[in-house]
């Protein structure tokens, strides 16, 4: 039994270049099997000789010549990774970075590189992805209204590169693609059938100014609920500039003056959510006594809240492993292993919304907060 830290046979010369044939001798196994370790093939390989492989390339210092390789296999051992994003700060959004971390995990066991590139959709076709061939596949999160998501995507296939497209659909003309989505839509729906269930007059959702699929996902999945409604709330969707903090709450203050303290939140993410509970904490409103907020994503900012945020847990490390292993497939065999997935979200209910019984007093104070005009402050006094 080969044991991890082992030490494995010296078999080159120092100062001499290490070749796969070297690392086969050192491991006492083949080439192809050592081929199928360094390519992350492990299925095809058993753990203990995987190890003693990993071993050999450690000891003996080898790396895979990649201009040798590109010239044997016609691969470039590289993704590219295309995030059109108005934002210059798109790295440090939570879900592109978790996405990012779970497609470079599996990428980078089977040898493969990311070719990272992000732009506004006015730079688009200035990148050099789309400029001349670097990779051999693409991945792609894009954002914009409908039909500029449709030409980005178009654009992008137009390089004749397997396509994996994240949080879109892809569209019926594009054969050597695959699409993974997660369930925004459901994870929107459950959010509404939490808060709906109480009488609700005013309920207000946060959303970027940008346009994404995603957001567009949860606002259908919040207005499914309500449709049926026999009397539903007054609904209101507030573009929240770049989602940022300050353009949060600047929209949020403006909601506030013109229609009043609404019962309820609705946070397109959780950074939303929680720049809206900040602006209520200071204007004396009380989460959920006055008002119920929720976020989206999960990414650990609703543990820093106070009270801690109803949110929806989101699967974006896994969106990203999953569309690196649908890549990797359709490298090895020609094709995909599914044309369009679905992964499920978790609907996460925490003191932010939970329903708070109401006094007769307490009724009274809630809808004078939330009324503007005077005169119907004046008659709710005197009922």
């Amino acid at each position: 039994m080969f044991k991890r830290g082992a030490r494995v046979p010296q078999t080159v010369a120092p100062g001499a270049v290490v070749t796969l044939r070297d690392v086969a001798r050192a491991a006492g196994t083949t080439p192809m099997t050592v081929s199928n370790v360094i390519n992350g093939r492990k299925g095809q390989v058993g753990s203990e000789m995987f190890a003693r492989v990993l071993a050999a390339c450690e000891q003996l210092d080898y790396r895979p010549n990649a201009n040798a390789r590109h010239l044997r296999t016609n691969r470039r051992m590289t993704v590219g990774v295309i995030i059109v994003d108005p934002s210059a700060h798109y790295l440090s959004d939570p879900f592109t970075a978790a996405m990012l971390a779970g497609l470079n995990d599996v990428l980078q066991v089977a040898g493969y590189s990311i070719a990272l590139q992000g732009a506004s959709l006015s730079g688009l076709s200035t990148l050099p992805l789309l400029r001349r061939i670097e990779s051999d596949g693409i991945c792609l999160l894009t954002s914009g209204p409908p039909a500029q998501r449709r030409k980005t995507i178009t654009q992008v296939a137009a390089l004749g590169q397997p396509l994996v497209l994240i949080q879109d659909e892809l569209p019926d003309s594009i054969v050597d693609g695959c699409s993974l989505t997660q369930d925004d839509a459901g994870g929107g729906a459950e959010i509404a059938h939490h808060l709906f269930q109480r009488v609700c007059k005013h309920a207000v959702m946060l959303l970027p100014s940008v346009s994404w699929a995603a957001m567009e996902r949860r606002e259908a999945g919040v207005r499914s609920v309500l449709e049926p409604m026999a009397q539903p709330p007054a609904f209101h969707v507030l573009r929240c500039g770049d989602e940022g903090f300050d353009d949060t709450q600047a929209a949020f203050s403006l909601h506030i003056e013109r229609h009043g303290v609404p019962d309820v939140v609705i946070g397109g993410n959780d950074r939303m959510a929680i720049a809206a509970m900040k602006l209520l904490g200071a204007r004396g409103r009380r989460v959920p006594l006055d008002v119920r907020v929720t976020g989206f994503n999960g990414f650990d900012f609703w543990r820093y809240a106070s009270p801690e945020l109803t949110t929806v847990f989101s699967p974006a490390f896994q969106l990203g492993e999953e569309s690196a292993r649908a890549l990797l497939r359709r490298l090895e065999d020609g094709r995909f292993p599914w044309r369009r997935r679905l992964l499920p979200v978790v609907f996460a209910p925490k003191a932010s919304s939970a329903p708070v019984p109401q006094t007769k007093a307490h009724r009274l104070k809630s809808e004078m907060d939330r009324t503007p005009n005077a005169a119907t402050r004046r008659h709710l006094l005197k009922e």
